[in-house]
């Protein structure tokens, strides 16, 4: 029988969701690092075949104590906070759920082009405020997706679905990635080209990669200054992969004209940042990918994939250290 430390964050309502997924032999062992102790863990992964990370976090010392440990499966796509390093060294391979929420996602990032277009929050506040129509709502400043270029930054499971949300919109499709998408590019008629020629192009700019080292403030002062002055960038990846700095004064200066943003460089943000004071921002809270049908097969993946290791296959959407 399979033994699983199932790490989870505290009081997470969808931990019951995500385990009826698993299967019935299997041992699966919620922590809750807020009240397992390490010592507690300590014993528990010293028998353990696999990891499985969901909000929570094992330290440092909990894996070099997993001697057992055949994987460890992340439930998300992102794995920035997992020491990838030590991991290597230890010789623990590590998958994500990559696709898994890839729906969800690039339905939201389309929804921050549409809000962010059609100031719809400016819209909503007027509305319960008694205030029908205005002069920043008269539509003079709102605009249509129709015929827009939109760039694509990191065409994986997300940034192609978003390309694929958008086809109604019949727009200018562009892509930046490390890894050409021949299968895509003629699919959805999307063009490859370099990072500088998609940010000078677009009308809109969404981004789709992960934090790594090479793509840590990928998008700085440099390149917010080949941005159009009507360009709307739009974040549903990682904060740190924007210079929140360079896009505050951006914004502020109107060198951009708006941004969407669902994850910001310190989370949760904290309510002085400077950006949330600006009317040219819209703001979720890291919640692309939270939606009821995600969960389901996030969980329906990490098993598959912990079946297959049991069975002497690979794993599937492993990850490394750059």
């Amino acid at each position: 029988m399979p033994k699983v430390l199932f790490y989870v964050g505290r009081g997470n309502p969808t931990t019951d969701v995500m385990l009826n997924e698993a299967p019935a032999s299997w041992d699966i062992v919620p922590i809750d690092t807020h009240e397992t102790s390490e010592s507690e863990q300590l014993k528990e992964v010293a028998d353990a075949d696999f990891i499985w990370v969901y909000g929570g976090r094992p330290s440092d010392n909990v894996l070099r104590a997993a001697k057992k440990v055949k994987l460890l499966q992340l439930s998300s796509a992102g794995y920035d906070s997992m020491n990838l390093a030590l991991l290597g060294e230890l010789g623990i391979p590590v998958a994500n759920a990559s696709g898994t929420n890839a729906q969800g996602v690039a339905e939201l990032a389309v929804t921050l082009m549409l809000a962010a277009y059609r100031r719809l929050i400016e819209m909503d506040a007027d509305t319960r405020q008694g205030h029908w129509i205005t002069p920043r709502t008269i539509g003079t400043d709102s605009y249509e997706l129709l015929n827009k270029a939109i760039g694509i930054v990191g065409l994986g499971h997300i940034g192609g679905t978003v390309a694929r949300l958008l086809q109604g919109f019949d727009p200018t499709l562009l892509y930046y990635d490390i890894v050409p998408k021949p299968d895509l590019e003629r699919r959805l008629k999307i063009d490859r080209v370099t990072l500088d020629e998609l940010l000078r192009r677009s009308d809109i700019v969404t981004l789709h990669v992960p934090l790594t080292g090479r793509t840590r403030h990928m998008i700085g002062t440099r390149e917010l200054a080949l941005m159009k002055p009507s360009a709307v960038l739009i974040n549903t990846c990682r904060g740190s992969v924007v210079d929140e700095s360079a896009l505050y004064d951006a914004l502020r200066d109107r060198r951009i004209w708006a941004v969407g943003l669902d994850v910001f460089e310190v989370e949760p943000v904290s309510l002085s940042n400077p950006l949330l004071k600006l009317d040219n921002v819209v703001v979720t809270p890291h919640a692309a990918g939270k939606t009821a049908e995600s969960y389901p097969r996030r969980a329906r993946f990490s098993f598959e994939n912990m079946q297959r290791v049991l069975s002497g296959k690979p794993p599937l959407n492993l990850v490394t250290s750059d």
